[in-house]
């Protein structure tokens, strides 16, 4: 069967698109090495969560279990009855996130199997520092209330590629392409994170080169998956009560992006540590490619 494809948005040479059916060959061939974009339709298909997870479900089984939520305690059920009755123009505050992998670990079960898509993944690899991956969670749940938007926009740190897994709801995603960092004014105290709170009406008096940016907004529903290579600015904001699973990659595509970040984010580390952290990432790199390749013959 061909792949169904639906476009979602475009701006000049620039599309975002929505497809089913794609297989593994044509999502590396045209999204992972490229580095490009794209929602899909189908990959969560398999996923208990796709079934199982809805707010009711999370306040039956955690409804009293307390929760951090932008420097806020609340019942976790407390939360989500704010969830579902805020408006657009009060939302509730967002991100509402949890880690599975450190405090759900119970939940893992229901977004397995990993799709194939986001395989291999190194993020965990036990010939990886855990300083050089910044402690960087699996798997994370986000809730959002109707008008909740993510605090900034930003890339995913450390050069992750970020996977978005819509379950409930609707979510509006705005991106901006890598080449035109210099238009959204990265923060130099955060490179990752923009200094433009809102790209879909910037103040333009501090911003005055967004105007030159390619934006680009679409709406992902539930069952569909955002994936966004690493590098590409995003920021969301949820159009009615959301929940998605979130999760990053690192692979092949993405490692010499990896190396770049660590080498910043070591920076004013002894010279020799930077030198030896960036020798050690060289050697690693094409040993983990052959050991993926080999993985991927034997199966």
């Amino acid at each position: 069967m061909p792949t169904k494809i639906i476009e979602l948005a475009r701006h000049g040479d620039i599309v975002v698109e929505k497809k089913y059916g794609m297989s593994l060959e044509e999502f590396r061939r045209d999204h992972l090495n490229p580095l490009v974009p794209v929602v899909l339709g189908d990959a969560t298909a398999q996923w208990p969560a796709v079934k199982e997870f809805s707010f009711e479900f999370f306040k039956r089984r955690f409804g009293n279990r307390e929760v951090e939520i932008a420097g806020q305690h609340f019942p976790l059920a407390e939360f989500i009855d704010r969830l579902e009755t805020c408006t657009a123009e009060n939302p509730a505050p967002y991100p509402g996130k949890l880690a599975l992998d450190r405090h759900f670990p119970e939940l893992i079960e229901y977004v397995q199997p990993r799709f194939n898509y986001a395989c291999p993944d190194r993020i965990g690899h036990r010939a990886i520092p855990q300083s050089f991956a910044c402690g960087a969670a699996n798997y994370e749940i986000f809730f959002g209330s109707s008008g909740g938007s993510f605090p900034y926009v930003h890339y995913d740190y450390m050069g992750f590629h970020a996977w978005i897994n819509q379950i409930v709801g609707e979510k509006e995603f705005i991106i901006v392409p890598p080449w035109e960092s210099h238009y959204v004014y990265p923060d130099p105290a955060d490179p990752w994170k923009s200094l433009v709170n809102n790209l879909k009406d910037p103040d333009l008096e501090r911003f005055p080169l967004t105007t030159q940016a390619t934006v680009l907004s679409f709406i992902v529903g539930p069952g569909e998956t955002m994936f966004i290579p690493n590098g590409w600015w995003h920021t969301t904001i949820s159009k009615t009560a959301t929940i998605s699973v979130a999760f990053d990659q690192l692979c092949h595509s993405n490692w010499s992006r990896f190396r770049a970040e660590v080498r910043t984010k070591f920076a004013g580390a002894h010279p020799a540590k930077q030198a030896l952290s960036q020798a050690y990432l060289a050697l690693l790199g094409p040993m983990l490619d052959l050991s993926e390749r080999m993985r991927t013959a034997r199966t």
